[in-house]
């Protein structure tokens, strides 16, 4: 039995960022050992009640095996959790990838300086300004810059790290034959030119709005240390630092303007612990010594001759500024309902409806609203008054797990509860 589609039957088995993945390579070693397993020994590893464990008892392999023959036919390589190369610094974090599709060249993963830069979707000048000179002397350090390739922060990142001559690495929360967001396609391709673009999703899995709180696990995990630019309070890029807090990796913020939402997120942190950055020297003085050869802090200081509009018009970046749009909402109602040009084109299947950029992943507490708040009381509430329990058990219905992490990254940063390893929280007694 070809072990390739053994691994890959196991990796559409599992929840991505679940805790069925370890458990059971770490009870039966091998995918093929977990295929050959009876139902009383998977009960016994993950239990009944795992939402995995219908689909790890179905023995079907047609599906693996029509991805494997697409991965074969489109040169979309597989990197398994006992590859040689698979980064071992996500063999280290609780929920780590099956597998991961890549397109493009592979660093070396075990041995280069890799650093996430994250913020949000609507950036301010001030921003992108600094997400794209940050990525530049990082790459002309040796640093890998990865990014999630969105709009806003990613792209500005990925664009400057490229047009210093460096190598990004960008996860999707997509298929890696999606390209999300589309009008990112020619900075995918790109990016494959120097680096690769990865995902632990299946071929043709779609942008799904619970794909990226788990995707950014990934980008936090296999970097020795998160930047986040910008963002509101209910940005995807707090639940990139809550995963890096979780992972125990060097965490940084760019101060902003008290006054301004979009500097809420960097504030918070900073004040909260993350290293408060300027420029691209206050990461490399914490990593020349960490990697040596592969950092060299003495060239960033080369005259910066880039222009970033025109690197940024030339990839074709999608990074809308207030200062940059000049539209407005037309007022326009059809139905009773507000209207778009958006809502009124004709659904695409082969082009993933885009997530819109003004929702930055929206929460379900007031963006305003910094404290302890309902939903965290809400949460609090179901962490045992005495012992600790799962994440996961404090998904509701109603509730989702991206929810969680950010209302447990306000009560740890509030010092109301303690992260225990493993996943696990309880209240903070102190």
């Amino acid at each position: 039995m070809n072990d390739m589609v053994l691994w890959i039957w196991l990796s559409l088995s599992v929840t991505p960022g679940g805790t069925s993945f370890k458990k059971l390579i770490e009870k039966f070693k091998s995918p093929d050992a977990v295929y050959k397993a009876e139902a009383g020994e998977i009960i016994s590893c993950i239990g009944s009640k795992s939402q995995d464990y219908n689909s790890i008892t179905n023995k079907s392999l047609d599906t693996a095996k029509e991805i494997y023959d697409f991965c074969l036919t489109k040169s979309v390589g597989i990197l398994t959790y006992s590859d040689p190369d698979f980064p071992a610094a996500l063999r280290k974090i609780d929920n780590p990838p099956v597998l991961l599709y890549y397109r493009g060249e592979l660093p070396d993963f075990n041995s280069q300086c890799f650093v996430s830069v994250v913020g949000t979707r609507r950036l301010t000048d001030y921003g992108r300004k600094n997400a794209f000179s940050l990525a530049i002397d990082l790459a002309r350090s040796g640093a890998i810059v990865v990014s999630g390739m969105a709009t806003g922060v990613d792209g500005v990142a990925m664009a400057g790290a490229i047009s210093a001559g460096g190598s990004t690495v960008a996860f999707l929360g997509s298929g890696i034959d999606v390209c999300y967001p589309p009008e990112h396609l020619r900075l995918a391709r790109e990016i494959v030119k120097g680096g690769c673009v990865m995902t632990e999703y299946s071929p043709g899995t779609k942008p799904e709005k619970y794909n990226f709180p788990r995707r950014n696990r990934l980008i936090s995990g296999i970097s020795a240390a998160t930047v986040v630019i910008e963002g509101r309070i209910n940005s995807g890029a707090i639940i990139t630092a809550r995963c890096a807090r979780l992972q125990g990796k060097a965490i940084y913020a760019l101060p902003g303007n008290v006054d301004n939402k979009t500097s809420e997120v960097t504030n918070l942190l900073i004040k909260n612990g993350a290293k408060l950055i300027t420029d691209a020297t206050d990461i490399i003085k914490d990593f020349e010594f960490v990697y040596p050869g592969k950092i060299n802090p003495f060239s960033i200081f080369e005259p910066n001759r880039v222009n970033m509009t025109e690197v940024l018009r030339e990839l074709e970046i999608s990074c809308v500024t207030p200062s940059d749009d000049i539209f407005k909402p037309s007022g326009r109602k059809r139905g009773g309902k507000n209207y778009s040009a958006e809502k009124a084109q004709k659904p695409d299947d082969t082009i993933a409806k885009p997530i819109p950029a003004d929702r930055e992943e929206t929460a379900s507490y007031r963006e305003s609203e910094l404290d302890f708040d309902k939903d965290a009381l809400r949460v609090y509430k179901k962490i045992p008054y005495d012992g600790a329990c799962s994440i996961e058990d404090l998904a509701e219905e109603g509730f989702d797990m991206r929810q969680v992490m950010r209302t447990l990254l306000k009560l740890e940063m509030g010092k109301f509860i303690v992260m225990l390893p493993g996943e696990k929280v309880m209240r903070n007694r102190k």
